[in-house]
């Protein structure tokens, strides 16, 4: 438990309950977090931070075998804010954690003694190829996230997707992730170069879909022989996320023959992310599923038009226009290639980076806005 836990709820109490809270952020999800919790208490809030992983540990939070256990750890941690006056203590918790909270979740409503708000960040039920499966895991989101009071997520889509025929505008709110690029100045990118870098940031794992970069630039290639050695492709984001789909994709590359032509940077640190999407020609995205997807954004506010998989979220970015970049079915690496063709054969290319930074400022804000939100709909 992290915050400023006193082991009894005081008025205002806001608690938050999160799979985990480690000191490295490394997603999207928990940078997200960790701004919103150092910026609330520092606002003097009433902030208490249960994150389960400390409570069982991590193989635990991961085990579907461990659920019971954390389902009573759960159970037992709320258990002093319970006895509270009804009230004086929100609960706040993350939809990751659906699989366990949906048997509790409605307990707690009919009990009455917390104010519930459910926070979604991604939609997790969506990952499942089985219908029966998929259709399961929706059931227990819906039954986690619908009794809460209010509902927030980062994004619209997200919202209606997980709360469905339950969803409600005058319940839920939507409170974008903020980006510190979205209040200095930023060096645009010159999309008009050749050669030309195309770049994609993001955790090394399945659903990031670095792989079907990789694929769709041999696609490039093969059709179009004269742009071998005038792209480049360029990957950023933590290896140590998933070792062993890094092993793969590197034994990809070298099976393409692609190792003149594919870049597989590590973790870099916010000034170097700036620089290299300053430095870069277009941002592609083939992610499987996001609530949001904030280093496309981010891309986007350095003047770099985004090739974006059909997720989630991908139209809410974008606008209905689609003057900031390009959508395309997701996993098809053919059509990631036919549209980095038709991008690098456009006569102004700059005119859509200009496009892209346009709609980002459209839709960008502060971190310092997204904590007031918060702070409003909590206390």
């Amino acid at each position: 438990m992290r915050g400023t836990s006193s082991g009894s709820a005081s008025a205002q109490t806001v608690v938050m309950l999160l799979p985990a809270f480690p000191k490295q952020a490394r997603t999207g999800g928990e940078i997200y977090n960790r701004y919103v919790i150092e910026g609330l208490l520092e606002r003097g809030v009433a902030l208490e931070v249960i994150a389960l992983q400390d409570i069982i540990g991590e193989k635990a939070l991961h085990d579907p075998r461990s659920r019971n256990r954390a389902r009573k750890a759960i159970t037992t941690a709320l258990k002093p804010y319970r006895a509270a006056s009804k009230g004086r203590v929100t609960l706040l918790y993350d939809s990751w954690l659906y699989r366990l909270l949906w048997p509790i979740i409605g307990r707690e409503r009919l009990i009455g003694r917390f104010r519930l708000i459910s926070f979604s960040q991604l939609c997790y039920w969506d990952t499942y190829g089985s219908p029966v499966y998929r259709l399961w895991h929706r059931l227990q989101t819906m039954a986690a996230l619908v009794p809460a009071h209010h509902h927030i997520g980062v994004s619209d889509a997200l919202l209606h997707a997980d709360l469905g025929v339950f969803h409600s505008p005058k319940r839920s709110t939507v409170i974008y992730p903020a980006s510190d690029f979205a209040q200095v100045p930023l060096q645009q990118a010159n999309c008009a170069q050749m050669p030309a870098k195309l770049v994609s940031v993001g955790n090394y794992n399945q659903r990031k879909g670095f792989h079907v970069l990789v694929e769709a630039l041999s696609l490039v290639f093969t059709s179009h022989p004269e742009l071998t050695g005038q792209i480049v492709l360029h990957l950023a984001g933590n290896r140590s996320f998933d070792t062993d789909y890094v092993a793969r994709l590197r034994e990809l590359v070298t099976r393409e023959s692609l190792t003149d032509s594919v870049i597989m940077d590590d973790w870099m640190s916010r000034a170097e992310i700036s620089r290299l999407f300053s430095s870069s020609q277009m941002f592609l995205f083939a992610s499987d599923s996001e609530g949001f997807g904030m280093v496309v954004l981010e891309a986007m506010l350095h003047g770099l038009p985004v090739l974006l998989g059909d997720f989630m979220t991908a139209e809410e970015l974008l606008g209905s226009s689609h003057t900031a970049g390009y959508i395309v079915p997701p996993r098809s690496p053919q059509q990631y290639a036919d549209r980095i063709i038709e991008y690098l054969l456009e006569s102004d290319r700059q005119q859509k980076g200009s496009l892209a930074r346009k709609r980002a400022l459209e839709i960008a804000l502060s971190w310092d806005e997204v904590i007031d939100r918060f702070h409003h709909l909590l206390v």
